[in-house]
């Protein structure tokens, strides 16, 4: 009698993605709270163990989805920024286009939705998140900013002061889907292009 063939061994790095994927799948139905490391497991199709050969706990689960779900976005809103001289209005579509393409019309919108929902009751996670997500974003956000102050291309300088508002259409998008979204839909480009023509000037130096 032949013995089965053995089941091919997962990298490790994929064997991580496939955990990842689960935990989002199982953050996003359960709540971060009622999780549980064995629904994770079971969703993976793994042992307990395996998840624990990764990952410590859920608050470290949760840090690995930020790190590697949301860290390239704004990887890749730094590197469009440091190699391009567009005006700073074109910068900040080009980052309201990635943050929808990304995050916003993926799974990864959940994450967000956690953070709105859940977060407070878990003040080291929010850290975390705050620590690999929001400020870094804060500070790219300040780096435009300042330089359309220094081009002339902001409407009011106020908003430095502010920098978080910016993000203020996503935010809002997220909110509508968690609360109205069976009542109607929340327009985004529309809330984006709305929130361009409140920031910036037509033309440089130039208010409509």
């Amino acid at each position: 009698m032949t013995n089965p063939p053995k089941r091919k061994a997962m990298p490790p790095q994929e064997r991580r993605r496939v955990i990842l994927d689960a935990a989002l799948s199982v953050f996003s139905e359960r709540g971060f709270a009622s999780a549980r490391i064995e629904d994770i497991a079971r969703r993976a199709g793994i042992g307990k163990g395996t998840v624990y050969l990764y990952f410590q706990d859920k608050e470290s689960l949760f840090a690995g989805l930020v790190n590697t779900d949301l860290g390239p976005v704004i990887t890749q809103a730094r590197n469009l920024i440091a190699l391009s001289d567009l005006p700073s209005r074109t910068l900040v579509a080009s980052l309201f286009a990635i943050v929808e393409q990304d995050i916003l019309n993926s799974p990864k919108r959940d994450l967000l939705r956690l953070m709105i929902t859940e977060l407070s009751a878990f003040p080291a996670v929010t850290e975390q998140y705050y620590r690999d997500l929001v400020e870094p974003g804060i500070a790219l956000i300040r780096s435009i900013l300042e330089r359309a102050e220094s081009r002339g291309e902001l409407r009011s300088r106020t908003v430095l002061d502010v920098p978080q508002f910016v993000m203020a259409p996503v935010v809002m998008s997220v909110l509508w889907n968690i609360l109205f979204s069976k009542f109607g839909p929340f327009k985004l480009d529309a809330a984006f292009a709305f929130f361009l023509e409140s920031l910036f000037t037509t033309a440089e130096g130039e208010a409509s």
